[in-house]
């Protein structure tokens, strides 16, 4: 899973084995060890009692969770991507995108093996 935070925008790209993941356990977690004991978290767990996508941020671990509807459509449909926005006392709120991560169309070092195809052909 990769995650990429911009301002008040959270947005996490899963490969098909994080997907996979998130329909067998429910959960998907990575970890960037910044230094020693200082580890940022950060979680997609499926919440049955959810009612809305949301996410939290404490001690060093953002979590973002999804109802059971909305992972089911990300597990068993071919629906690439999710998109809500929590209220969090700013204007426009925090936008939460969670997507299927898709293979780059340019030359890259990154191992794309466990992504999807990219229904276009060219930028």
């Amino acid at each position: 899973m990769k995650i990429r935070i911009k301002g008040n925008s959270i947005r996490l790209r899963l490969s098909k084995t994080d997907i996979q993941s998130l329909k067998d356990t429910g959960t998907v977690t990575e970890q960037t060890i910044l230094a020693g004991e200082e580890v940022f978290v950060y979680e997609l767990m499926v919440a049955e009692s959810a009612v809305a996508v949301g996410a939290s941020f404490k001690e060093g671990k953002l979590v973002v969770w999804l109802p059971l509807a909305k992972a089911a459509i990300l597990t068993d449909s071919s629906e690439m991507g999710l998109y809500s926005i929590q209220e969090n006392g700013e204007i426009n709120g925090l936008n939460i995108v969670i997507e299927k991560d898709l293979q780059c169309l340019e030359n890259t070092h990154e191992d794309q093996s466990d992504m999807y195809d990219n229904p276009k052909k060219s930028c």
